[in-house]
């Protein structure tokens, strides 16, 4: 069974040997957990989110139909391929750009179409959640879905056990962080990622966590080209690709 986090913070004290560090622990261990969630992409936490385009936004400046379609309101980042619409039940993927490329697209009225390019402005419109805009703008309320990583909230009761399913891990981490508060020589050793240095490191146990979370003996791995390029994105090669010269 997994450890809630007053016994994480009980056990990660109890190795910093500053027993009566506990809010400090707590702060920390959010800390933790706010990194996992922002710098790595975990299927434990992923969620999906149901909407239809709205076919009369023009947020940015944009045409009609583009956007912006709000996102939840704990959206963090879009997983890859995991954007899509569908029409009379057949699904069709959405292709991340960044703004940049998706600010120099052809923005005239009339353009509603079947969309395949997106882009997530994370800073909202008005102060409001981050929208999903996409181009070109749809040209129906076609039910859209989405998978996402969430922001993950901060722990506020002792009792709560934290997401992160790898308790030893962050043991380890939360005590090092510890220790760099009493200035306990230890920290490099329990904070490390050298197996040959610091074998029982944070680091060297995240890094074998990731190596095996999303279960790679079972899930084929693929290489694929850039799809904004590539496959149903033709049109956007360079003329030498389509015209032969």
């Amino acid at each position: 069974m997994a450890l809630n986090a007053a016994q994480i913070i009980d056990i990660a004290t109890q190795q910093a040997k500053c027993p009566g560090f506990t809010a400090q622990a707590l702060a920390l261990l959010n800390t933790i957990l706010q990194e996992l969630a922002q710098d790595y992409d975990f299927n434990v936490i992923r969620k999906s989110a149901y909407f239809n385009f709205d076919t009369t936004a023009s947020g940015n400046g944009y045409a009609v139909g583009s956007g912006p379609n709000p996102m939840p309101s704990d959206f963090l980042r879009l997983h890859r391929k995991g954007c899509f619409y569908y029409i009379s039940q057949v699904p069709y993927p959405l292709i991340g750009v960044e703004q940049e490329q998706f600010d120099t697209f052809v923005q005239q009225p009339g353009l509603q179409s079947y969309p395949y390019l997106a882009y997530v402005d994370v800073t909202g419109v008005s102060g409001e959640e981050p929208g999903l805009y996409v181009w070109p703008p749809a040209s129906g309320a076609y039910p859209v879905t989405i998978r996402y990583n969430p922001q993950m909230p901060d722990i506020t009761e002792q009792t709560e056990v934290p997401w992160f399913p790898n308790t030893n891990y962050l043991i380890r981490r939360l005590a090092g962080e510890l220790m760099g508060l009493t200035n306990d020589d230890r920290m490099p050793a329990f904070l490390g990622d050298n197996e040959d240095t610091a074998p029982m490191g944070a680091g060297v146990l995240l890094r074998k966590y990731l190596q095996m979370k999303d279960d790679p003996e079972t899930a084929v791995k693929t290489v694929t080209l850039d799809r904004r390029h590539f496959g149903q994105a033709w049109n956007n090669l360079p003329s030498t690709k389509t015209i032969g010269w």
